[in-house]
């Protein structure tokens, strides 16, 4: 039985070696971006669901909620389907402290840094063309700081914080024969409750994420 076992993986081993070696057919499509690296630039608007956000809303200020945040990243397709990629991005951020018989708002900065592993569904149907529509998933952190200071009756905030999160969305893309393109990304993460600076609250806060970006994929290195 250990030998049966022992062919099997053996066999199998062999089958993903010859796979992953096995080159590119010389009719290529640029649109394909196996075994090539790339990078991307993105920014865009950001809403916060933190402790106490509502009361922006409560107090006529809704439209401050509003934050700014952008991202560079670099990646690399281990197949047409599939990259894996490291991003770093920098945001503004807005939240706000209990309303103990008024409005207490207060900004703060977000440097953060995730990998993420990404789908592209029309890879994975062997369908190359410009368009093309991914999923990702990633696992990172924040570092929070520069908080603004706040005179509240009892609560205070935790100047710097350094948390851990998850994200997850979307990106539509286009993309052109020289390797450059553009696309729209659509995210959310969740970060331990400290990423506001409040302690005492939600056990989770949350970021949703709008952006525009272009990226560039290198070419392609025949050996």
């Amino acid at each position: 039985m250990m030998r049966k076992i022992a062919l099997l993986l053996a066999a199998l081993t062999l089958s993903v070696t010859a796979l992953s070696a096995r080159p590119y057919p010389d009719r290529y499509s640029p649109y394909q971006h196996g075994y090539r690296w790339y990078f991307s630039l993105q920014g865009g608007p950001a809403i916060l669901l933190t402790d106490n956000i509502q009361t922006f809303g409560q107090y006529g200020k809704a439209m401050d909620m509003l934050c700014w945040h952008a991202a560079a990243s670099f990646g690399y397709n281990f197949s047409d389907a599939w990259d894996l990629r490291i991003s770093g991005s920098y945001a503004n951020n807005a939240g706000a402290m209990l309303p103990y018989g008024g409005f207490y708002p207060y900004y703060y900065f977000a440097a953060q840094l995730f990998a993420d592993i990404a789908l592209n569904y029309n890879a994975l149907a062997e369908y190359n063309i410009p368009f093309n529509l991914k999923t990702y998933a990633g696992l990172g952190g924040a570092f929070t700081h520069r908080f603004t200071e706040v005179e509240h009756p009892f609560q205070e905030l935790q100047a710097y914080n350094i948390v851990p999160g998850v994200r997850l969305g979307g990106i539509i893309e286009i993309d052109y024969k020289s390797g450059f393109g553009w696309f729209l990304d659509l995210g959310a993460e969740a970060f331990l409750d400290r990423y506001d600076g409040q302690v005492a609250g939600s056990p989770v806060d949350f970021a949703f994420k709008l952006s525009f970006g272009v990226i560039y994929h290198l070419p392609l290195i025949r050996k």
